[in-house]
């Protein structure tokens, strides 16, 4: 057997299976998984018959092996008062809908156990008071993911929609991962008081306006825009999306005004040379786990806002450079690394700033100045300006990679030192 070739293997189904749910808490993960496991472990048939789907869905969750083995011990011991926790937890409809895709999924193909699964899903029901809309939408969604019927599922979710009902495409995904529909827009326009919610792979032919009061929430979608983005006052927040640039008129795809915060973490932003990703006056920015690609026209980010933290992004291909900070804002960044970036001067950062700006553990790699910094330049010298524990690779011009730190704040490190650290801090 190829141990390696079937741990592979098991990776990228982990990968195209993962839970929506995987990211909360490990608490609130536990309780989830022993109000499924009262499925999977309550019976001896549905012990024997669903054990191999049981560890897969614990494994797409991220249980860890010493919960896993505490699971037949509360189902055995305190079986009342975990289930009551459980119950508590399963709050919205959400979280609820997704917990039934979980039942589903175990009882696809149950033969000894399926009497006692079904009376556990009929209990379910009953504590959760789904409708008949409802109950009857799982119950064909889940043949249709079987059969593999794409356009039966796409009519199942359509008819679902008019009834009022909503749950969402990551859900569907992880239901039936062959499930695939786009939706398309021109203009839009969200107003005071709204939100517009993204959760699928989207085109947009026009911009995007959030005025002041809206709110912008794009989640495990896809979007793909010939236009941009103009925040003017209202509320935006990216996670787990992709986002790709078809042709923009202005110099940078988002433009963010008199907002208080805009969070972004584990996107992708491919911007294909068409502008910069993002300017923002006003706020703070965090951005965590990201990715920024073929960025032009103007600088992949510029900020001028109160406090920027960028942690664990990379930012590739930059035509115009990286990131900008200016006038008060401050900035504090770790763990990014910087992959073929160009400018006048600080390739990868440019700071005028007044205030702190803090650069830990990150590397630049091929990264070009026409003059000086050609990985970070600090106009003015002064405190408060921090690089440490960075490392440079091919930086041209590389006797000034670094330029205008106050005093010996700079500690380039070596390409073998800087690996061998990141491996034993690992």
């Amino acid at each position: 057997m190829d141990v390696l070739a079937y741990l592979k293997q098991r990776q990228n189904e982990l990968e195209k299976k993962r839970h929506p749910l995987s990211d909360r808490d490990s608490s609130f993960r536990y309780l989830y998984a022993f109000g499924v496991s009262v499925m999977a472990m309550g019976d001896m048939k549905a012990i024997t018959e669903l054990q191999d789907r049981f560890q897969f869905f614990l494994e797409c969750l991220s249980i860890p092996a010493e919960q896993r083995e505490q699971l037949m011990t509360d189902i055995n011991d305190h079986f009342e008062y975990r289930l009551s926790e459980c119950i508590q937890i399963l709050k919205t409809k959400e979280i609820q809908y997704c917990f039934f895709c979980d039942l589903y999924h175990l009882m696809q193909n149950v033969v000894w156990a399926e009497a006692y699964c079904k009376k556990v899903l009929r209990n379910y029901f009953d504590i959760f008071h789904m409708s008949e809309h409802e109950i009857a939408f799982f119950e064909q969604f889940s043949k249709v993911a079987m059969q593999k019927d794409l356009n039966r599922a796409k009519e199942l979710y359509h008819e679902f929609l008019e009834e009022g009902f909503d749950i969402s495409y990551r859900t569907l995904r992880y239901f039936f991962p062959e499930f695939e529909e786009e939706d398309f827009f021109r203009d839009i326009i969200v107003k005071a008081g709204k939100t517009f919610h993204l959760d699928k792979p989207t085109q947009v032919n026009g911009d995007i306006v959030v005025e002041r009061g809206g709110s912008l929430l794009l989640d495990g979608a896809h979007l793909k825009i010939k236009g941009s983005i103009l925040v003017q006052g209202g509320r935006i927040r990216i996670k787990d999306s992709e986002i790709t640039v078809l042709s923009c008129s202005q110099d940078v795809f988002m433009h963010v005004e008199d907002a208080a915060v805009v969070r972004i973490d584990h996107a992708k932003v491919q911007c294909q040379g068409f502008c910069g990703f993002l300017e923002q006056s006003s706020g703070r920015l965090l951005i965590e786990e990201s990715e920024f690609l073929q960025t032009d026209v103007q600088r992949a980010i510029t900020f001028c806002g109160i406090y920027a933290k960028i942690e664990r992004c990379t930012f590739s291909e930059a035509a115009q450079g990286c990131i900008q900070i200016s006038d008060s804002a401050k900035l504090y960044m770790k763990c990014c690394a910087f992959i073929h970036a160009k400018a006048s001067y600080g390739a990868a950062v440019f700071s005028d700033s007044i205030d702190t700006v803090a650069i830990y553990d990150c590397s630049f790699d091929d990264c070009k100045a026409a003059y000086l910094g050609s990985a970070v330049y600090f106009q003015y010298q002064k405190l408060g300006q921090v690089v440490k524990n960075c490392v440079c690779r091919n930086c041209i011009p590389s006797e000034n990679a670094i330029f205008n730190t106050y005093d010996d704040d700079f500690e380039p490190l070596e390409a073998e030192r800087f690996l061998a650290q990141r491996k034993s801090d690992l």
